[in-house]
């Protein structure tokens, strides 16, 4: 494994993003819980892998707050913090004089993929909820959540509406010609996802032993609602997961299912030997060429569909 002291990390915004000098695309990633709040040195070694294949990558965070069981609000903060980014990296390459072709990959929301692990892809998956088209997603919404609920996470949804009008102006200021900031959304963006855990719920020594936590919102039921409910979304998602894992075991088995009833087919999907944290290891070299061929596959797939499927995924 290459030395990872040579990796250029850069705080921009309220992340961290590493900035290939000649990015073929850009990853964004949002590690697990813990993990996730600490994503350089927890995850160093897929960063150097995935860096080294010619992706930038853009590391989310979110605080270490055990007691954060509001995984909307985290959501919206991430959505908020993906339309500022989208600014501060162009901005930051114009400052230092960077060609327009450089500039032109980042401005360009067809070159940005997703990579969750465990928490993270939760994440991910709401962040693709929230992708809805407005009439859609308030469908959704309402028929998964409470009414208190869908009023909240509305208010907040309009906060980062705000927000990307913002931050869209910026960019057209730095890049008049640029794809409007409105298309940086994920449902038209390919999306892998390792050992997704998704539902809360923790099993012990793959035994029938569960620990969850109800009040996390949204809870189990909802999140699984949602995801049912969303049969157009999750078009472009592929799922790695590990044969020793028995915290995600079970979101694995039913976030497979799910993207069987997909437009794109056959569903994407692959078991690994190791544990639940094999992401974090050393020793990442197969994990980090299937999450690249899962990109170029998804890639392909989004190419060859046709014309109305793809208006169908646009925001």
């Amino acid at each position: 494994m290459p030395e990872t002291s040579r990796l250029n990390y850069r705080s921009l915004s309220h992340s961290q993003v590493l900035l290939h000098p000649n990015p073929k695309g850009i990853i964004q990633f949002i590690g697990g819980f813990v993990f996730g709040s600490f994503p350089v040195p927890a995850y160093k070694y897929l960063h150097q892998f995935l860096f080294d294949q010619g992706y930038s990558l853009i590391l989310y965070r979110f605080p270490l707050n055990p007691f954060q069981l509001n995984h909307w609000q985290v959501a919206l903060d991430l959505l908020k913090e993906q339309y500022a980014l989208k600014v501060e990296i162009v901005k930051l390459l114009k400052q230092e004089k960077q060609p327009s072709e450089v500039l032109n990959v980042y401005a360009n929301p067809a070159n940005y993929r997703w990579l969750g692990h465990s928490l993270g892809s939760k994440y991910v998956i709401l962040l693709e909820i929230l992708s809805h088209k407005p009439e859609r997603r308030i469908q959704v919404l309402q028929d998964a959540l409470r009414q208190e609920d869908v009023n909240s996470l509305v208010q907040g949804i309009n906060v980062a509406e705000a927000k990307k009008r913002e931050s869209e102006a910026s960019l057209r200021q730095l890049l008049p010609d640029a794809l409007s900031i409105s298309q940086f959304f994920i449902r038209d963006q390919p999306a892998v996802l390792l050992a997704p855990e998704v539902s809360n719920t923790v099993r012990f020594l793959r035994s029938g032993w569960r620990i969850s936590n109800s009040r996390t919102r949204p809870n189990q039921q909802q999140t699984e609602n949602l995801i049912r409910d969303s049969k157009e979304l999750f078009n472009l998602t592929g799922i790695i997961s590990f044969n020793l894992d028995a915290i995600a075991e079970d979101d694995v088995a039913f976030l497979v299912e799910e993207i069987k009833h997909r437009a794109f087919q056959p569903p994407l999907s692959k078991e690994l030997y190791g544990y639940h944290l094999q992401p974090l290891g050393i020793h990442i070299e197969e994990l980090g060429r299937d999450i690249v061929n899962f990109y170029e596959e998804l890639e392909q797939r989004k190419a060859k569909s046709k014309p109305s499927l793809t208006s169908e995924l646009a925001v």
